[in-house]
């Protein structure tokens, strides 16, 4: 899949040069000449080089039908990654991320999923009202188990950090959220983490 960067910063562009399939771009208007003959892209949208982005986003939406948004910015704010969310962006990210969550970012967009930093995926959680009275009918859809591990991804924390909280292993704990994808029929950890909060 085609990865494209629109962004003049070098420290940015240096580092994103690591990705394999990766086009440069500092002017929007070279994005019509890279893609017009790729239906499947990435387009990385560094917002610190522009102030037009409805624009941008308008612009891409309009012309490409099966493109995936993922965002960069120098100083992440969790308001403006709602927004950007709510727009279509898949990604929020700091633009300073090292290299490995720059491409677990894109992997995860590249799988069809959302990906937001732990900030804004609990900024995220937290402004959802929670509801008791249907917890106990989630209980008759999943296990114990599955509840602890759905309460703390409701928390924000990575697998990691549950399996030390449950005292299980961090398989166990990847079964339990592939279980809990399956029974709820929801796609990815920030919809786990609302679901839970909504009930």
């Amino acid at each position: 899949m085609k990865i494209i960067l629109y962004s003049n910063q070098s420290f940015l562009v240096k580092k994103l040069r690591l990705l394999s399939n990766l086009e440069v771009i500092s002017e929007i208007s070279k994005l019509f000449d890279l893609i017009k003959n790729n239906e499947n892209f990435i387009f990385i949208h560094h917002l610190d080089c522009s102030d037009d982005i409805l624009d941008i986003l308008n612009i891409v939406k309009e012309n490409f039908s099966n493109v995936k948004l993922i965002s960069l910015r120098n100083n992440t704010n969790s308001i403006e990654g709602c927004s950007l969310l709510k727009l279509g962006y898949k990604a929020y990210v700091h633009s300073m991320s090292n290299i490995a969550i720059l491409q677990d970012c894109i992997d995860t967009v590249i799988n069809g999923k959302v990906w937001i930093y732990p900030e804004l995926m609990q900024f995220l959680i937290q402004s959802v009202p929670i509801n008791d009275k249907q917890k106990n009918k989630l209980l008759n859809t999943i296990t114990i188990k599955e509840l602890e591990t759905l309460e703390l991804v409701a928390q924000g924390l990575n697998n990691n950090n549950i399996a030390k909280t449950l005292n299980i292993a961090e398989v166990t704990v990847k079964k339990h959220i592939s279980s809990l994808f399956k029974k709820l029929n929801l796609k990815d950890r920030l919809a786990l983490a609302l679901y839970f909060n909504n009930i």
